[in-house]
């Protein structure tokens, strides 16, 4: 009203100043909305401060009121203590999170100094035989270039490999070349595996039961012959590869322990890792 009365006695005044008319109409209309605003903002802020203890408080009593538990919730709890004592006897405590370094495994050094000496061997054999021309010449000589013996294709890729002569004719003394191909003399031949050795599984009827690889793994890993001769007479020597039979060997698994796992109906359903695994828990 007082707004009003003043509007119309202003009507009645011919000094009547319109701009600070308007000034004052505009002050006046903006401090309830300032006013609102400043009661706005202190209320906004008690609330968030609320909710956050209440989060905060919430999270204190899932963890037993431990300040600890919480923060190993978060971050983990695997963690060193680290306690530095200053000149005053203050001590300052450091959490060191734990390293863990894995484990590397290297080659035995037996196992080093073998692959070593073959290469070198190879090497120096390799240098040492004569062009492969001379050396067809030598085989077909000895009457091993023929076509029940070796074809010059194989004779080429034996010369290759840095196998010599002499220790082709070895092989036809023992009556393999027959049986050998040119990549299996090779491995035999690269791998030291003596003839002898090729002569027990001859003698044990393994010769058709095992590939060449599997020869030549079973002598670098020493899998004795009455390990193969009882996985024969169980019957797993046809069923099994080289790899698993290493590894059965190396752990000790028998044929029984096998058996079991068949008779149980896991035998089909288990990797060779399993059963070793097994074997061991149930063994040591």
């Amino acid at each position: 009203m007082a707004q009003q009365g003043r509007f119309k006695k202003s009507n009645k005044n011919d000094d009547f100043d319109l701009d600070s008319y308007l000034e004052e109409q505009a002050h006046q209309t903006a401090e309830p909305t300032q006013q609102i605003v400043d009661e706005h903002e202190p209320s906004f802020l008690k609330n968030a401060i609320l909710g956050l203890a209440l989060v905060f408080t919430a999270f204190l009593w899932y963890h037993d009121w431990s300040p600890k538990q919480a923060y190993a919730s978060i971050f983990g709890a695997e963690e060193q203590r680290l306690i530095a004592g200053g000149q005053t006897g203050n001590q300052i405590v450091i959490d060191i999170p734990e390293i863990t370094i894995p484990e590397i495994s290297f080659p035995e050094s037996r196992d080093i100094q073998r692959a070593i000496e073959q290469e070198l061997a190879r090497a120096s054999q390799t240098a040492n035989l004569p062009p492969v021309t001379d050396y067809l010449v030598q085989l077909k000589e000895l009457g091993l270039l023929d076509d029940d013996k070796l074809s010059a294709f194989q004779a080429r890729q034996l010369h290759s490999s840095g196998v010599p002569v002499s220790y082709i004719q070895e092989v036809d003394n023992a009556g393999f070349l027959d049986d050998l191909d040119f990549v299996a003399i090779s491995e035999f031949y690269n791998n030291d595996i003596p003839l002898s050795y090729l002569s027990e599984f001859e003698e044990a009827g393994f010769l058709d039961k095992v590939s060449f690889i599997g020869i030549s793994e079973f002598y670098t890993n020493d899998v004795s012959m009455d390990y193969l001769r009882t996985l024969d007479q169980a019957g797993y020597l046809d069923d099994l590869s080289f790899v698993y039979i290493t590894e059965y060997y190396k752990a000790g698994v028998t044929t029984t322990f096998l058996d079991d796992l068949k008779a149980k109906g896991l035998y089909e359903e288990l990797s060779f890792v399993d059963i070793v695994e097994m074997y061991k828990d149930e063994n040591n």
